[in-house]
């Protein structure tokens, strides 16, 4: 059993960070804190406009037909102004449909978490936190169809396996089934 790994690419973006953004003056006294929630709202901006994303303040929500994908974002208690930002990745996803389902429709998937640091971020390193949202999104897309989320749970392993885990995904499967 192990953690599914979204594999992912640096994205190269244009992108100008807020022009007030703390992210272009960045010092060794900056504070960490204010370092991730700045990341954060230019993670916001960035996908702001796109029809099936909703931003939130340490959030990002996809939209699917049958499920739903978060990736939340969290930080460390072990930062450390001037020297480190841990920026953390979080995906997890939902039925949308969640009659019969326990804790809210989890599917309990098992997707490994993403770390970036980013006490001293720039745009190469803002592209590749984009590439990994990119590609979270990407693979929710390619398990919210019936056929895809077969495939996945015949070639997955899955880290939770238990009672509640294993049911909350065979009623999603055998729900999505019944739709054309």
């Amino acid at each position: 059993m192990s953690y599914i790994n979204i594999n992912y690419e640096k994205k190269n973006i244009e992108w100008k960070f807020d022009e007030n953004s703390i992210l272009l003056h960045i010092s060794e006294y900056t504070s960490p804190k204010d370092i991730f929630e700045a990341v954060c709202y230019e993670i916001s901006r960035y996908y702001k406009d796109q029809t099936k994303i909703k931003t939130y303040k340490r959030k990002i929500k996809w939209t699917g037909r049958f499920l739903n994908a978060e990736m939340c974002f969290w930080s460390s208690h072990s930062n450390t102004a001037g020297r480190y930002v841990n920026f953390e990745i979080v995906p997890s996803a939902y039925s949308n449909d969640t009659d019969g389902m326990e804790n809210k429709g989890l599917l309990y998937l098992g997707i490994k978490n993403m770390n970036f640091d980013v006490h001293d971020i720039d745009i190469q390193k803002f592209g590749q936190i984009i590439g990994c949202l990119d590609a979270c999104m990407d693979f929710f897309e390619s398990i919210d169809s019936p056929e895809g989320f077969e495939r996945l749970i015949s070639e997955t392993e899955f880290v939770f396996a238990d009672d509640r885990a294993v049911n909350n995904r065979r009623i999603f499967l055998d729900r999505i089934s019944k739709t054309d």
